[in-house]
C-alpha cells in the first residue's frame, strides 16, 4: 500500500524548470534579496548591537585597571569600595542606554526612575526610536490576559 506524501516546496536553489541554480544565479537572487530589505543603518545596527560588546570590554578594561591599582598599594578595602561602586555606575550606565522594558506588561500610571532603573527605556533601542517617532510602546487595550489561557 503506498502512501500519498504531500509535495515538498522547492529548495531555494531550484529554477523555475528544476535545474540547481548556478552559483552566479544564487549570489544575485542573494543580492537581490538583500536590497528589497536591506536592514537597520549602520548607525543604528552600531548604537543597538557593536557597541554592547565594546561597553562590556571597556568595562572589563576599567574593572581590572582599579583592581591592579589597590593590588599594588597592598588595600583590599580599596579594592572592594571601588569595584563595587563602579559596578553600580555601569550597570546604571548600562541600563540607561540599553534597557528594554517588557512590553506586553501594562504600564501603572507615570514612570518614576529608581535606583536600579533610571530610565523608561534605553536611549539605544528600538522602543526609544518609536517613542521618539510618537508611537506607543505599551499595550493599551484591555481584555483576557495570555496567561489566563495556560
Amino acid at each position: 500500500m503506498a502512501s500519498q506524501e504531500p509535495e515538498r516546496p522547492q529548495p531555494p536553489s531550484a529554477g523555475p524548470s528544476n535545474e540547481p541554480l548556478t552559483v552566479e544565479e544564487q549570489v544575485a537572487a542573494e543580492k537581490t534579496r538583500a536590497l528589497q530589505e536591506p536592514g537597520p543603518s549602520w548607525r543604528t545596527w552600531f548604537l543597538q548591537s557593536a557597541l554592547r560588546w565594546y561597553y562590556f570590554l571597556g568595562v572589563l578594561i576599567l574593572d581590572v585597571q582599579v583592581a591592579v591599582f589597590w593590588l599594588e598599594v597592598h588595600i583590599a578595602v580599596g579594592i572592594v569600595v571601588s569595584l563595587v561602586v563602579l559596578l553600580y555606575l555601569e550597570f546604571l550606565l548600562y541600563r540607561y542606554l540599553w534597557y528594554r522594558p517588557r512590553l506586553d506588561a501594562p504600564q501603572y500610571g507615570r514612570f518614576h526612575p529608581t535606583w536600579y532603573r533610571p530610565t523608561e527605556y534605553g536611549r539605544w533601542t528600538p522602543e526609544a526610536e518609536l517613542v521618539r517617532a510618537g508611537v506607543r510602546i505599551y499595550r493599551t487595550e484591555e481584555g483576557p490576559s495570555p496567561k489566563e489561557f495556560l
